[in-house]
């Protein structure tokens, strides 16, 4: 069983070291936070110990460097004082034990063995669990069943994320993989059911249903986070309870789960072939800015509803973004503030030396263990503290998820065909039925085109779309990343949260 020791007076711990060793622990030590974060990120450690108070970083910095790299990294804190505020920190920061100091031998055997039965009792009662629940799981058969499946998986993942053994992560994701192909199936059957009103709320019906109803109660922040799946908005909420009563509520995105579409049908309050039909002047098949015109369409929205009401309207790209409006926003006063926020890229972006993200995100529980760490340090979670002042209720929501593709599948057409990865158009399109949803007619699912010509084809469950010419290069260069506009859970089951001001 390994160990790693982390503290600047590491000399002085020797007797004890010597003594885990002879009782069989494998010791490593580290005389600073620095190197300590090196070895616990170069390899795995059933245990560290680590100390509160050291030159350069502490024990509270490094801490959280090493849980956001892996949160269920079994760390017991060693520190001078029982202070609440010290205890409060470090729990916070997902410490799972701590030992005073002066501590004897038999102390520290104590703290050890507690803290690593206790991850073993219960990842054996997560399994006995798991195991119960997955058997008496069967495949919705509605929407709703849909939405309810969803929400227990990503529980799961979350719960997941912290005990669970290698086998028992692998057995869920096998299970989620299984999941989203007959969740394909149920949506290639039911969408343009869904499109008539006999589904749940949709992208276009968000303001309708959701929005416009929590005006009566007076003005609102309505605030969209783009690209943000379920599991990690859930993430979000524990940070966003303690100032917040919030009211959980479901959409589905439109096909495909990709912004140009499902974020003007939000502000449009129309699917993509109405606001074509009706406002073509705020239509384009341009790959670059077809969400230019989203205060327009909104403005026509409110239009077509009788509604006199005024907003106001903030596209938020960047961190210095957020900090420069935190206090306009603040001081708005009019019935509907819009904020749309570049979630996803933001995040991305907080990650220091990340590189071609392949090494860094080469599992999706990284990505939720960085967002633990990063939002209640962001501004993004300033700007909800700071929205509070006015006693507004602050409507959150996302316009689509995303997923991390594993499958490539290969797409025919001709040349002018889109660039993306999780859904395509263009004349002529053939693909394997069995990985993509092809539309001869894009009208059919109410999606416009410029040309009769012109197939869409969307992708299923974690496929992505090649061309055979360069297979092996583009396989290569996409393989495991993260795209959205297809049909997954991921994607298209989605978060409305109603945040009432404590």
């Amino acid at each position: 069983m390994k160990i790693l020791w982390i503290d600047d007076e590491i000399d002085l711990l020797k007797p004890f070291i010597y003594l885990l060793q002879k009782e069989g622990y494998d010791v490593q030590t580290a005389p600073s936070g620095e190197d300590g974060v090196k070895l616990a990120n170069k390899e795995p450690f059933d245990l560290i110990f680590l100390d509160e108070i050291m030159p350069g970083v502490d024990g509270l910095e490094v801490l959280r460097k090493i849980k956001s790299e892996n949160s269920q990294q079994l760390v017991v804190m060693v520190t001078k004082s029982e202070e609440e505020n010290l205890m409060t920190q470090a729990y916070g920061g997902w410490v799972d034990d701590y030992i005073t100091k002066p501590f004897s031998f038999n102390q520290l055997l104590s703290v050890l063995n507690r803290t690593l039965k206790r991850r073993v009792i219960i990842e054996e009662k997560m399994a006995e669990e798991y195991s119960t629940q997955i058997r008496t799981m069967t495949e919705p058969t509605g929407y709703d069943g849909w939405i309810e499946y969803y929400r227990n998986i990503v529980s799961w993942d979350t719960r997941l994320l912290e005990f669970g053994s290698k086998d028992l992560k692998t057995i869920h994701e096998e299970k989620k993989r299984e999941g989203n192909a007959g969740f394909a199936k149920f949506i290639e059957n039911n969408y343009p059911n869904f499109l008539h009103g006999k589904g749940p709320i949709m992208s276009h019906q968000i303001f309708s249903h959701l929005i416009f109803p929590t005006l009566n109660e007076g003005p609102i922040y309505f605030v969209i986070f783009d690209s943000m799946r379920l599991d990690q908005y859930m993430k979000l909420i524990p940070f966003l309870k303690d100032y917040y009563e919030i009211n959980n509520h479901y959409y589905y995105s439109i096909l495909p789960t990709a912004t140009p579409y499902s974020r003007n049908s939000i502000f449009a309050g129309l699917l993509p072939l109405d606001i074509v039909r009706q406002y073509p002047q705020y239509w384009t098949y341009d790959e670059k800015g077809q969400n230019r015109y989203e205060r327009d369409l909104f403005s026509e929205q409110l239009k077509r509803n009788n509604l006199r009401v005024n907003f106001s309207f903030y596209k938020l790209s960047s961190i210095s973004e957020i900090e420069r409006s935190i206090d306009k926003i603040k001081g708005e006063s009019t019935d509907i503030v819009i904020i749309v926020i570049n979630f996803f890229d933001m995040l991305i972006h907080s990650i220091p030396g990340r590189g071609d993200m392949k090494g860094i995100l080469d599992d999706e529980r990284v990505l939720l263990n960085i967002l633990a760490y990063w939002f209640p340090m962001s501004p993004i979670f300033e700007l909800f503290k700071n929205l509070l002042v006015n006693k507004r209720r602050v409507i959150l929501t996302t316009d689509h998820g995303f997923i991390r593709v594993r499958r490539p599948t290969i797409i025919y057409g001709g040349r002018e065909i889109s660039p993306n990865l999780r859904y395509k158009y263009g004349p002529a399109l053939r693909v394997d039925k069995k990985t993509a949803l092809l539309l001869n007619n894009p009208g059919d699912i109410s999606l416009p085109s410029e040309d009769p010509s012109v197939r869409f084809a969307i992708a299923k469950e974690d496929h992505y779309f090649i061309y055979p010419t360069k297979p092996t290069e583009y396989e290569r260069e996409f393989k495991y990343t993260f795209q959205h506009g297809g049909i997954s859970t991921e994607e298209m089951i989605l978060p409305v949260g109603i945040l009432k001001p404590r």
